[in-house]
């Protein structure tokens, strides 16, 4: 193979022998500049309308942690110095991760600024970066190799820019670190290219800041100072202290980034919290076991690289089980990358530009490997964006190096490229449109969470955390706001069904429990309930008050006071400002008898929340069975003023007239509720018993039958 370097002529690709299965009418002058730019063009159009279709997407997965749910996000422009000195998803949880990628969430500030709660700008910029990394791809590859064809680097990029594995990257706008980071590592690259070609250090200046860039927005940026010294060797002629010296400047750069990393999350490597539900490789202390089960999910990675189906956003604990070396799958994973070693060695001295795009690929794929160490994921789609360049790069040389295709020219006509051989032409057709067909199809599926999630749990009907994910979605997202209540059952029931499953997959799954719990408790079912957040205690020691609101009132309902009434008083330390939790304890300290007691959380959830209807009823309640009728009336008309249609306002306060004899002003607030609840049985017998003591005995009765007739 001919060595590239920056002394070749870019005429020398035209002669005959260079392309001797070609046809000498057939051999064109080298691809102009404008040619290129032209393709490049091509390229990045190419990559906008295949994900125009996400363009009107909402957030999904995991873009609440980083934006829609995340307080330091949403605090817009003014959050950007606390983001570049905290951790990469601080506003969401307070866990000790080991991310910092400052980059990304700082764009999304500036986005929420601009339109908060509004996905549309997100997903603009995902697919126009997505779009420009295209641009920027192309311009690169044609210019790194420039003793090939033109039809060597848009081969490349174009499979690069329709494979359907990087649907996650681009129509999940939380991976924007992931775009960023390798549109500027390619940016670095091009201009790193530059500088070996013309020697002026304002092309390495840009290089460096690029990289430094790239760091900004993810840590596996790293793995490019491990690409730099082969991508000199095998496409510059520099000398060893030459190499040396350059990759010194780009190891620099990263020695800056993580004093920058260390400044913030106070150490180097970062301590990210390895869990099961996370990576299926924890369920084993065997090496040679992990080994095996991570060989098996390398050769998962290079077999959705050639066929990317069928897709999905996680794979996590119990997608992919541990396997033994005994495994076929792994066995023909090993086997495989071991021929790719020997193949990427083999090339190595004499410089095969093959063993290059292997080398990038084990380079670019190594962090995420778990072959290495364990990492927070057994696998993940987005973890191939950056290593598919190296496989589209050698799936382009093999196709066109089997074809003689590698010194064609086709001059500046870019159409001419695809009609010398019709055989190629046909497979590239094929290739790129089945591809493209994916790529839209799978981007519809990232619509929304539940849409996602809906699909996703049929692709990986073991994944642990797709059942809680999907459970909890249709629990939060739909049954707690549904106002119609046969609806909010139906929802219930599926959600249910799917947090079951989670927990029959992982049964120490705290969060899948916590959600079980509180669909359980919207059903009634507080026995179950009150199962499922024990469950959850046992296996996690909770910080969120709202945990300990949800426990309380399945123990109350139960009636388990002291325990509902421990649950809200934790609530209380955790959140001091929680009026929920102060009306509630007040309200299980009235059952359980302590009404003194009860008074001062109801006006305590009242000074905390002066609209707080709930409370003002409570207390009137309290008042009430005290005897203060007058007192606990004013306290329902205050809460009527926050609720004009309570209706149980309505009825105690006809049960406080009743109460003082007074059956004329009971039974005007009694009729208002069977005006408003032709249904309410409670009602239809009071209005009885009030007739009855009015002396009307044949209306007490008729309220009596229609009572009986409810069930």
């Amino acid at each position: 193979m001919k060595r590239i370097n920056k002394q070749s002529s870019p005429a020398a690709s035209s002669r005959p022998a260079a392309a001797s299965a070609v046809k000498l009418s057939e051999i064109g002058t080298p691809a102009s500049q404008k040619t290129v730019r032209l393709a490049a063009i091509l390229c990045a159009l190419l990559a906008f309308v295949l994900y125009a279709n996400t363009l009107g997407h909402d957030y999904t997965v995991d873009d609440g942690t980083v934006i829609s749910n995340n307080t330091i996000t949403k605090k817009g422009i003014s959050a950007l110095p606390e983001i570049f000195t905290t951790a990469y998803r601080a506003g969401f949880w307070d866990r000790n991760e080991g991310l910092y990628r400052p980059l990304s969430v700082a764009m999304f500030a500036i986005e929420w600024e601009l339109a908060p709660e509004n996905p549309a700008l997100g997903h603009w910029i995902n697919v126009i970066l997505y779009s420009l990394t295209a641009f920027m791809l192309l311009l690169t590859l044609a210019a790194v190799f420039r003793e090939y064809s033109l039809l060597f680097p848009l081969t490349a990029t174009l499979l690069f820019v329709v494979h359907p594995v990087h649907t996650e990257v681009v129509a999940n706008i939380k991976s924007r670190d992931e775009i960023l980071c390798l549109l500027f590592t390619i940016v670095s690259l091009f201009n790193l290219h530059r500088y070996l070609n013309n020697g002026k250090w304002l092309a390495l200046l840009v290089a460096a800041v690029s990289y430094f860039l790239a760091f900004l927005s993810k840590e596996s940026a790293i793995t490019f100072i491990g690409v730099v010294p082969f991508f000199i060797w095998f496409f510059h002629d520099k000398k060893p202290a030459e190499m040396a010296r350059i990759t010194a400047v780009f190891a620099a750069v990263g020695v800056v980034y993580m004093m920058m990393r260390y400044s913030v999350l106070g150490e180097f490597k970062g301590s990210p919290l390895l869990q099961l539900v996370n990576n299926s490789l924890l369920a084993t202390d065997s090496g040679v076991d992990r080994f095996a089960t991570a060989m098996y999910i390398m050769g998962k990675y290079l077999y959705l690289l050639v066929i990317p189906h069928p897709l999905a956003f996680d794979y996590s604990y119990n997608t992919i089980p541990v396997v033994s070396l005994s495994n076929m799958g792994a066995l023909v994973s090993v086997v495989v990358y071991a021929a790719l070693i020997w193949i990427a060695f083999k090339g190595l001295i004499r410089k095969d530009p093959l063993s290059f795009f292997i080398l990038f690929f084990f380079a670019t794929i190594s962090l995420v490997s778990n072959v290495l160490f364990l990492i927070e994921s057994t696998m993940a789609e987005r973890f191939l964006y950056m290593p598919s360049i190296g496989f589209v790069l050698a799936i382009a040389f093999i196709v066109l190096k089997q074809f003689r295709l590698l010194k064609y020219n086709g001059g500046d006509r870019l159409a001419s490229y695809f009609s010398v051989k019709p055989a190629f032409t046909v497979i590239m057709v094929l290739a790129l449109t089945l591809y493209s067909v994916k790529t839209i199809s799978r981007n519809s599926d990232w619509k929304d969470n539940l849409t996602l999630l809906e699909k996703d749990v049929k692709t990986c009907p073991e994944s642990a955390r797709i059942r809680y994910a999907y459970g909890s979605a249709l629990l939060i997202e739909k049954a707690l706001k549904e106002e119609n209540e046969s609806v909010k059952q139906a929802l219930l029931d599926k959600s249910i069904v799917q947090l079951e499953k989670g927990v029959t997959i992982l049964p120490n799954y705290a969060e899948a429990w916590n959600h079980l719990g509180i669909a359980y408790k919207e059903k009634k079912n507080f026995a179950a309930a009150v199962k499922a957040f024990e469950q959850a205690r046992s296996f996690k020691e909770f910080k969120e008050a709202d945990f300990y609101i949800s426990a309380g009132l399945a123990y109350g309902e139960m009636k388990m006071f002291d325990l509902a009434i421990a649950d809200f008083t934790k609530a209380i330390l955790i959140d001091p400002a929680n009026a929920e939790a102060y009306n509630n304890k007040g309200l299980y300290l009235f059952e359980k008898g302590v009404a003194d007691s009860s008074v001062f959380y109801f006006d305590q959830a009242i000074s905390l929340k002066p609209g707080f209807y709930q409370a003002y009823y409570n207390k009137g309640n309290t008042l009430a069975a005290a005897g203060r009728f007058t007192e606990a009336i004013q306290l329902y008309n205050e809460s009527l003023k926050h609720k004009p249609d309570y209706v149980d306002a309505w009825l105690n306060i006809g049960n406080s007239y009743a109460a003082m004899k007074d059956y004329a002003g009971a039974m005007s607030y009694y009729q208002k509720v069977e005006q408003a609840e032709p249904g309410n049985r409670k009602v239809l017998v009071n209005i009885g018993i009030t007739y009855r003591f009015m002396g009307d005995e044949a209306k007490a009765l008729e309220y009596f039958a229609k009572a009986e007739k409810i069930k």
